[in-house]
């Protein structure tokens, strides 16, 4: 074969032939055209491989035909199916059977719907048994055809047979040469001409008749045959039949759900369209949709011609309800639970479309009725009753009824007439709570009583308040709280926000209910509170008031007394010569004592009934199950309230163990505080109960920002200053995570994780120091310039000293990093104050501090310098290494941005890149939404950390 001259004249040629084992397949020539125009027989096959060379004479179609034609080559299609191209014939006789068969003809027929008509206006052959790929011209016609499907039935058997119609005229193709070179759609060639059908007839239909004339289906498969496939021919096809009638239906559709329960525990939703009297599935496929009928031997065919526009809307319409969107079958076989949660959430909006909703199973009908609650209370002295009645259509319930209901979990209600109410899931949100505390009410037996301080579990957002209570209504906004005169005796001018605190304290007290006055550091809740305590003793209130705190506040509570309130009488019960008679305290205002002789003490001091119990820096009893919390709620007062700038430190479980203490019960139990809302907020981010938990707490807890109340205070410019380690430091690091991290992925695959924890916990502790600097884990091996952090704190340090007036604050949580510092500012002659958990008296470095000029470093331990402190002669702080919680660190930034403060104050956090260190700030910004998610606004956060976490430190 001589190879064509791209140079000449030239024509692409597409050409058919039939292979003994694919059928028909098309090759792609380029064919020399002769002077007098005619093909010549010099060709040459056309290839992905050489189309560049012949690219002047082909157009985007040609591009595309080659393309197809060489991926359904017989080489092509044994290489592509896992044959050996070299030896196509013991692929064909030996593979080409069962499911390969079936995938490869599906191939070539996908391709060769795509080929055939892209032909159209190229020149078309069928090749010639030489392989010459322009023997015989195809013309392919613009015309489509017609195919008619004829039935005849007759007493034993019914005939089949198809006509088809080109430009009016009947084409005779049975036993006629014919060739479907496509099945789907169907492209036949008969005498040279090629053409398809109208309607996208399916070759497979015409295939039998290419060599016979009809097809008889015996009497004994008949039924069959007509249900099967005289049905699908109908849908599809135009038909004509003899021996049975075929009527065409048009109506307006009708939709229908129908609700099926398959078993106990699952449901389906069939939706369906109702044409007269005929219902066909919404989601089946094509224009018409046939059903047979039949009557002893008499078959009819009803053609129902459906209103697509209308059905597709529907569909759009039921989409957006979609009960299980990511499953195979989303409308069936859904889970019982899921199923009926979500047919009492949308059956209302589907019969407002006009829907009409079917329930298939009799012995369980579920009720259409949502059920309206209608809650009324009222005010009896200490309590509220809760009189609410539920209707269910025309059934009128107690609510008492549901409680159980409510608190297993349950949805289903049967009602009298036996069917079932579906609960709204609603109601197991804003009643559960309600439920889980209230008690019924003895005087009738069918209403509930709540204590008064409970009332705002009757705050339900999809109900509105109601008006339960006025109490409710003036507690949300403070400037709506009466105005109580400040006490004639302070010595001290209230700011605005502070007679606001004082008067919200009056308020809860007027209530009586537990409060905590969460303001920020700095704002004054010390001077807030000995107003109250000082009103209380003008008002002619002798009973002593028990204030718990940590030792280290102590002195400072006593000099803000003798300052401010110095009428009032303190009596400090500290010490081992502390009395054991509370006789003692007769005749005092304010008794002061530690959380830590609460504990040795309780036994005493639970028999005096004081007049308050004052918890400062309350979160010390965030743990329910610690010896202090069960102490203190062992006290007993008229009133509690509790003072803390972090009510929430670590967990949500915090803020039970605080409430549990001044308002008993308002929570629930702590196992149902764990269930209902720590584990859905924190395990499952839910902000629907963590806004749920917010209103519950919002009249207990007055939280005000500075920025709030205090315009005149400077800001507070925040950094991160992010350091590089040194390279001796960094391969200390990596082989020590590196080893740490093996381990724990060994603990876990074992299963061992969890009993091995501390020695995790271990190693995250080392990597934290080695972050900052490696000499504190290996003294003799590292010098001071080994830790790229401390050589950045040493140089912005140097410029901070050599300002006039700025002054910082360091904190560090562990001692050895301050100990470093502190020989290194030794050497240097640098002055500095120093302040750690051991050091006895805090008052004088502090004083000297403020005062003097020349000490311009302040080093302090991070949980040291959290509380008591007061440091505005600091224009810097240096947080040198991030703790789990971001509210440690707040507090210890507090001492220098409080009130007093005239500066702005520069807050450098510094952060060893490629390190736990920013790994940790992630799980700060947690903590801090946590927080500010409850309170509207972390001690041994780690403890808490799960493998996951774990792994993720390690990384």
């Amino acid at each position: 074969m001589h190879l064509v001259d791209a140079t000449l004249p030239f024509t692409p040629v597409y050409s058919t032939y039939h292979h003994e084992y694919l059928g028909y397949l098309m090759t792609a020539h380029v064919v020399q055209i002769l002077p007098s125009g005619e093909l010549s027989f010099v060709h040459q096959g056309l290839y992905p491989h050489n189309i560049a060379e012949f690219s002047q004479e082909l157009d985007e179609d040609d591009k595309e035909l080659v393309k197809l034609i060489s991926e359904m080559t017989p080489k092509a299609i044994v290489k592509k199916f896992g044959g050996d191209p070299r030896n196509e014939l013991e692929f064909f006789s030996g593979k080409f059977e069962g499911q390969a068969k079936k995938l490869i003809t599906n191939f070539i027929q996908r391709r060769m719907a795509r080929i055939l008509p892209l032909c159209k206006g190229k020149e078309l052959f069928e090749m010639g048994n030489d392989g010459y790929p322009a023997k015989q011209k195809i013309t392919m016609l613009d015309d489509q055809a017609t195919a008619l499907f004829h039935f005849r039935k007759k007493e034993n058997f019914t005939r089949y047979y198809p006509t088809v119609k080109l430009n009016g005229e009947i084409v005779k193709f049975q036993k006629n040469g014919a060739a479907l070179l496509c099945l789907e759609p169907a492209w036949m060639l008969l005498d040279h001409e090629l053409f398809t059908f109208k309607k996208h007839v399916d070759g497979k239909k015409l295939r039998p008749f290419l060599r016979k004339d009809f097809i008889a289906i015996p009497k004994e498969k008949e039924e069959e045959y007509y249900r099967k496939f005289i049905t699908q021919i109908i849908e599809k096809y135009d038909v004509y039949a003899k021996g049975f009638e075929i009527k065409t239906l048009r109506y307006e559709p009708e939709f229908i759900l129908k609700v099926k329960e398959y078993d106990a525990s699952s449901f389906s939703f069939l939706r369906e369209v109702k044409y007269g009297q005929h219902c066909i599935p919404l989601e089946s496929e094509g224009k018409v949709k046939a059903i047979m009928e039949k009557n002893g031997e008499e078959y009819r065919f009803f053609r129902i011609e459906r209103k697509c526009k209308q059905e597709n809307e529907m569909l759009d319409f039921f989409e957006q309800y979609t009960p299980n969107k990511n499953s195979l079958s989303p409308w069936e076989y859904i889970q019982k639970d899921k199923a009926l949660s979500w047919f009492s959430e949308h059956a209302d909006s589907i019969r407002e479309k006009g829907v009409t909703i079917i329930q298939e199973n009799p012995s369980y009908q579920i009720s259409l009725d949502i059920p309206q609650i209608e809650l009324k209370t009222q005010e009896s002295g200490d309590w509220f009753d809760i009189k609410a009645i539920v209707r269910i259509g025309t059934f009128e319930i107690p609510f008492i009824k549901f409680r159980g209901h409510i608190l297993k979990g349950n949805r289903e209600y049967k009602l009298p007439d036996g069917s079932i109410a579906i609960l709204p899931e609603h109601w197991f949100s804003d009643y559960r709570h309600l439920l889980e505390v209230s008690e019924v009410n003895d005087a009738d037996g069918e209403s509930l009583k709540i204590k008064k301080y409970q009332a705002p579990l009757l705050n339900f957002p999809s109900q509105g308040n109601n008006g339960h209570s006025k109490m409710l209504d003036s507690i949300k906004n403070t400037e709506g709280i009466p105005e109580v005169p400040a006490p004639r005796g302070l010595k001290a001018k209230l700011r605005n926000y502070q007679e606001a605190g004082y008067n919200w304290l009056h308020f809860m007290k007027a209530h009586n209910m537990g409060g905590i006055l969460a303001d920020d550091m700095g704002l004054g809740k010390t001077l807030q509170t000995l107003s109250l305590l000082l009103k209380e003793q003008e008002d002619g209130i002798d009973t002593p008031s028990l204030i718990v705190l940590p030792t280290s506040l102590i002195p400072n509570w006593a000099n803000e007394a003798k300052k401010f309130t110095p009428s009032l009488k303190i009596f400090t019960h500290t010490g081992i010569n502390r009395p054991k008679d509370v006789g003692k305290f007769a005749g005092y205002d304010i008794i002061l004592t530690t959380y830590g002789l609460v504990r040795q003490d309780i036994k005493l001091l639970a028999t005096f009934p004081f007049n308050y119990i004052i918890l400062d820096e309350s979160q010390n009893i965030k743990n329910p199950e610690s010896k202090t919390a069960k102490a203190v709620r062992k006290l007993v007062s008229k009133h509690r309230l509790s003072l803390s700038g972090t009510p929430i430190e670590n967990t949500v479980m915090d803020i039970w163990s605080q409430m549990s203490f001044l308002n008993p019960g308002l929570l629930g139990s702590d196992n149902f505080f764990k269930k209902f809302y720590v584990q859905p907020i924190e395990k499952n981010f839910d902000t629907k109960q963590s806004a749920k938990l917010s209103r519950i707490i919002y009249p207990y807890i007055l939280r005000r920002r500075k920025h709030q109340v205090e315009k005149e205070l400077p800001p507070r410019i925040e950094k991160l200053h992010y350091c590089e380690m040194t390279d001796e430091q960094k391969d200390f690091y990596e082989d020590t995570r590196s080893s740490y991290r093996n381990y724990l992925m060994d603990l876990i695959s074992q299963g061992a994780w969890k009993k091995n924890k501390l020695n995790i916990l271990a190693g995250l502790q080392k990597l934290r120091q080695i972050a900052i600097h490696p000499r504190i884990i290996e003294p003799e091996k590292f010098e001071l310039e080994n830790s790229g952090k401390y050589l950045e704190v040493k140089r912005l340090l140097k410029q901070i000293i050599g300002k006039k007036r700025s002054k910082v604050l360091i904190f560090s949580q562990f001692v050895k990093v301050l100990t470093l510092l502190r020989n290194d500012l030794d050497k240097e002659g640098i002055k500095y104050n120093y302040l750690d958990g051991g050091t006895k008296d805090r008052q004088t470095p502090v004083d000297t501090f403020q005062n003097d000029k020349d000490i311009k470093v302040f080093l302090i331990s991070l949980k040291a310098g959290g509380v008591g402190l007061n440091l505005t002669a600091a224009d810097y702080v240096f947080i040198l290494d991030p703790w789990w919680n971001p509210a440690v660190e707040n507090q210890a930034i507090d001492r220098s941005h409080r009130i007093g403060q005239t500066r702005t104050v520069f807050y450098y956090k510094f952060i060893t890149r490629d390190s736990i260190e920013e790994k940790i700030l992630n799980l700060q910004r947690k903590k801090a939404k946590l927080s500010d998610d409850i309170i509207q606004v972390d001690e041994e956060v780690y403890k808490s950390l799960e493998a996951s976490d774990l792994e993720d430190l390690l990384k």
